[in-house]
């Protein structure tokens, strides 16, 4: 009895979608109160009919002949015994039901805001004493069909196929600092999965993953509950086992392709003793095939949840390293991670959050940071607004805890965020898996405010002060980073001298520190273009922190391990950072060099030139042939070398011309998006920037 009583206390009581508590079955029909407990009421426990009471997803839905759907799963025991978080419902495997009811998309609209459809109604939901009807295709019944039945069941049976996808997540786990996942959310989904695969009789595989396909398109039909006292585990068993769905399925092959990227082409484990050497790329394309399709049954579904989103932004990810940083299909997906964000109410921490646990904020939290900084990147990248508006958005990061903390609660949770400073960082110097999400929040911020000056109307008086007030706030959020994730305060690193450590460290976080500081500069070089071009101020400014970037770009891809494979985030880094601080220090100079001195701004010529050329000779490689930057990473290795040679060696025929090109720095390039920098005034019948 202590059992059932202790169950009831932790099960939610759900509401209809107008707010009221929903009854079950037995009292709704007999039209007698209920008293909403789960997941048995008193009343039907005083009858002695516990059985017969369940809580319908959809009480007045009709219901379907069963002759014309899919049977339920019975293939495996250990499957049938995992726990279920409705498992005494219509649509459970329980009491050898034959057909699952599964809510139609429209049935799931997601987070409804203060001005939907339904506002003035939720906020009255307590002055409201009764539980109206609803209409009979309200709820109407949607069925798998055989042929995604089919498709679902291939999609698993590569996932079968895949027998290292353990160690390429471990090895994913074991690399990645800032992982958007939680490890303990992966390992969850990869325990189930192949507790659930280790039931299946191998001689008659297919079947049993049809059924199980055929399943996870029910569960993930419905929206995931939550609710203040739900615990880890409760957490985690609602979408494994019984209530396995698509977007965790998702999640694996993601994480899989994340740690493929970086593999090296001659890794034994994606070789299997074959001599192909595109080997690792064929298992790639079709890590992301898997994905692709999965992606496609949660839109279907139509639930928004952070599994989604977590799925969804390293889908971009992997978008931008398969097609290219500045590609359709990359910012395409990010609309949808947006969608998602917004959809499911991770942008705020009301409403939906306040009917979560704690540790579950934190990592929404976390998901909508990696959203939020990911949009801010790549608008800046492609010079398009971005997405994502902080304005409407809750403006709080995850506290400097470690998943373990998070995980433990009670008095071990509450003893670490004691031991947090004002700010919410941990005093002990810790590198958790939220630190660095917790400064690229505040550090996308300042780009999105640099990005409402950069692409929004320049004619605004107030330019240069708004400029000045956002540099000021990104230094102070600078300076108030602690120093273990500034990189600017590790040694060896006074002035322009990049000395970084070797490479295993260097593979095990330092990347990250990284990234930080060129986050932290770029967003100081945005702000002095925007200065010069607008208000011509700002030249030294300017010119300074494009010779550190340059610097920091080089060290960087300087680097190699012949154990991972980090090309494709080279490209990345080279285009971001280095071309438009190359592009402005070569610019610059060939400036200087057709008008007479002195120079308001003297630049160091032989240095620049010497880092100007390797940066120039790295594009050459940076990117090989089959990634998503290679074509733009060829173009930009052939747009600088002439201007370099130009540089070098000048042409009399062209000195004219590159004197009026280069007249004034407002006038040569095109704010920040180098696809359309505009080179061709320094080369008669050249062509621009292929795409």
């Amino acid at each position: 009895m202590r059992d059932t009583d202790d169950r009831r206390s932790r099960s939610p009581a759900a509401t209809r979608r107008n707010g009221a508590l929903q009854s079950c079955e037995p009292c709704r029909r007999s039209k007698q109160r209920c008293d909403h407990e789960r997941p048995v009421c008193r009343r039907c426990a005083a009858k002695r009919m516990s059985d017969k009471c369940f809580y319908h997803p959809a009480p007045m839905t009709r219901r379907r002949s069963l002759q014309n759907v899919n049977p339920t799963i019975t293939s495996s025991n250990r499957f049938a015994s995992q726990p279920a978080s409705n498992a005494s419902s219509p649509g459970s495997l329980s009491g050898g039901r034959t057909f699952i009811a599964a809510e139609h998309p429209s049935c799931l609209p997601g987070y409804l805001g203060s001005t939907s459809f339904t506002a003035v109604l939720t906020e009255h939901r307590d002055e409201i004493p009764f539980e109206p009807e609803e209409s009979s295709d309200s709820y109407p019944v949607v069925s798998v069909e055989p042929e995604r039945a089919k498709s679902g069941a291939d999609v698993l049976f590569f996932l079968y196929s895949l027998s290292f996808r353990q160690k390429l997540v471990d090895k994913f786990y074991s690399r990645s600092w800032n992982a958007v996942v939680p490890k303990i959310v992966l390992e969850a989904i990869l325990n189930s999965i192949q507790e659930i695969f280790d039931g299946f009789d191998p001689n008659n595989l297919m079947p049993q993953l049809q059924n199980l396909a055929t399943q996870i398109f029910q569960n993930s039909s419905r929206a995931m509950k939550t609710y203040p006292s739900m615990t880890v585990k409760e957490y985690l068993a609602s979408f494994t086992g019984r209530n396995l769905r698509w977007e965790a399925i998702a999640n694996i092959f993601q994480v899989c392709g994340q740690q493929l990227v970086i593999t090296p082409d001659n890794d034994p484990e994606v070789s299997q003793g074959v001599e192909d050497p595109r080997a690792k790329e064929r298992l790639l394309e079709q890590v992301i095939g898997a994905s692709n399709v999965c992606l496609s049954f949660c839109d279907q579904a139509s639930s928004a949840n952070e599994l989604l989103a977590y799925l969804q932004y390293n889908d971009v990810m992997l978008q931008t390293q398969q097609y290219g940083d500045s590609s359709y299909q990359a910012w395409r997906r990010l609309g949808d991670l947006v969608a998602t964000i917004y959809a499911a109410g991770i942008h705020l921490d009301t409403d939906i959050a306040e009917n979560s646990p704690f540790f579950l904020r934190q990592w929404r939290r976390g998901a909508f940071i990696s959203a939020f900084h990911m949009d801010k990147t790549m608008a800046t990248f492609v010079g398009r607004p971005p997405l994502m508006n902080y304005r409407y958005c809750t403006l709080a990061p995850p506290l400097d805890l470690s998943d373990d903390v998070l995980i433990a609660g009670g008095d071990v949770l509450a003893q670490a965020i004691s031991e947090l400073d004002s700010n919410g960082w941990n005093t002990q110097g810790d590198r958790h898996r939220m630190s660095p999400s917790r400064v690229r929040f505040h550090l996308a911020l300042a780009r999105e405010q640099t990005l409402d000056i950069a692409l929004g109307n320049p004619e605004s008086q107030d330019l240069v002060r708004k400029s000045n007030e956002i540099e000021e706030n990104v230094r102070v959020v600078w300076s108030a980073t602690p120093d273990h994730l500034r990189y600017d305060r590790q040694p060896n690193n006074d002035g322009l001298r990049y000395d970084l450590p070797p490479n295993n460290d260097f593979h095990h976080g330092w990347l990250t520190i990284v990234y930080l500081y060129l986050n932290y500069l770029y967003t100081c070089f945005l702000l002095q273009r925007a200065l010069i071009k607008h208000a011509n101020t700002g030249h030294a400014a300017l010119f300074d922190v494009s010779r550190r970037v340059l610097a920091i770009v080089i060290s960087i891809t300087s680097q190699r391990n012949p154990m991972v494979d980090l090309d494709r985030h080279y490209s990345w880094i080279a285009l971001t950072y280095g071309l438009p601080s190359a592009s402005v220090l070569l610019v610059e100079l060939l400036h200087q060099s057709h008008e007479p001195g002195p120079h308001s701004v003297p630049l160091p010529r032989a240095e620049l030139i010497r880092n100007i050329s390797v940066f120039v000779s790295l594009l050459s490689w940076v990117s090989r042939p089959g990634h998503g930057n290679y074509h733009t990473c060829k173009e930009a290795e052939k747009k600088l070398s002439r201007i370099l040679d130009q540089l070098l060696d000048p042409q009399p025929v062209q000195a004219d011309l590159v004197h009026d090109v280069t007249s004034g720095l407002s006038s040569f390039l095109d704010w920040s998006n180098y696809n359309t920098w505009d080179f061709t005034e320094y080369f008669p019948g050249g062509g621009g920037f292929a795409p």
